[in-house]
């Protein structure tokens, strides 16, 4: 896919992110706590870990969209454009490997599904409330390193939020057919 604008991100992305809750929210409990494999994450522990990295990704887009508008001297007179961009090769590496995520975006297991769901909502609120100012700065600039994928810059990191969660979906769905 390439991404063309900031509304097609966020459209994209909540596209992915509606499928998740519809899917999550249409489990029992014992599907939402089944493991394939002892030392796989259960659908519920998937969807904990997601609402985990949206919130500490959210926390650093803040924080570039903070010196983005800080170092900026452009006037609100037009709407900024983003460079078309795609992250294919992102979505293809992915396909072949197999990532850890750090302990610290572990999930705990013990929070319940609708608890999740609700930090996953909020977050997401939070992120579209940023939508004017993201809309209304040049973010392309203002990079930050994925621990897979190297330096990022800000389109792209709101971009992998889908990706990111697409790749998670599948996992749910694996999951769920073990």
């Amino acid at each position: 896919m390439i991404y063309t604008s900031v509304p097609q991100i966020f459209e994209t992305i909540d596209a992915t992110r509606d499928r998740i809750y519809k899917r999550a929210e249409s489990l029992s409990d014992d599907e939402l706590k089944a493991r394939p494999h002892p030392e796989s994450w259960s659908v519920a522990e998937i969807i904990e870990h997601l609402t985990l990295i949206e919130g500490r990704l959210l926390g650093m887009m803040k924080m570039m969209l903070v010196k983005a508008e800080g170092a900026s001297s452009a006037s609100n007179a037009a709407p900024i454009e983003m460079k078309p961009f795609s992250l294919e090769q992102f979505v293809e590496r992915a396909r072949r490997e197999k990532y850890s995520s750090p302990e610290s975006a572990h999930p705990s297991g013990k929070e319940a599904l609708p608890d999740i769901l609700a930090r996953m909502r909020q977050t997401r609120e939070e992120l579209h409330r940023l939508k004017p100012r993201i809309e209304a700065t040049d973010l392309s600039a203002f990079v930050y390193p994925h621990p897979v994928f190297g330096p990022l810059n800000f389109y792209q990191w709101l971009a992998f939020i889908g990706i990111h969660e697409e790749r998670h979906l599948a996992q749910i769905e694996k999951t769920l057919t073990s």
